[in-house]
């Protein structure tokens, strides 16, 4: 009969596979997203580099070029790594005191922990836009994002 809970052996097996259900859905979820602070007292724009530890251990360090980043004009963004083998490394870029909206540039592997791109972000009219460039790193089931800022002016 339907429903009848009588029997232990069916109960028994219903417990099994969700237990074997819930335990395979932990393993092939993906873990939860690392976010770290915002580096402190770097600024891509002022400086030649700027470095972060990584959770775990590793380590970042990026840099742009050419110093200041001109609005409207294309510059490169690099990251070294460090201590970590990623899957993909990308950056998305936001604007701090106004919504542009994100703009995601996958970061090429060169070798060696190294990761480049080339971009053009999009145009504020009002003048200097300072922006967050969040690192996203995909490596051993993780998320990890590092943030950091920059400058654009007109050039």
């Amino acid at each position: 009969m339907i429903g009848d809970s009588g029997n232990p052996y069916v109960v028994a097996l219903v417990i099994l596979a969700m237990a074997l259900v819930a335990v395979a859905g932990y393993r092939w979820l993906p873990k939860a997203d690392v976010q770290l602070a915002l580096v402190d007292n770097c600024r891509l724009d002022q400086q030649a580099a700027c470095a972060a530890d990584l959770p775990g251990g590793g380590r970042i360090e990026v840099a742009v070029a050419p110093r200041p980043v001109a609005t409207s004009q294309a510059f490169d963004f690099r990251a070294d790594l460090a201590g970590i083998r990623p899957h993909s490394v990308e950056v998305a870029f936001t604007g701090v005191e106004m919504n542009m909206g994100v703009t995601r540039l996958p970061l090429q592997a060169l070798g060696e922990g190294r990761y480049a791109g080339r971009i053009t972000l999009p145009v504020c009219v009002t003048g200097g836009m300072l922006w967050q460039a969040t690192v996203l790193i995909d490596a051993d089931r993780r998320l990890l994002s590092v943030p950091f800022r920059f400058e654009s002016r007109h050039g």
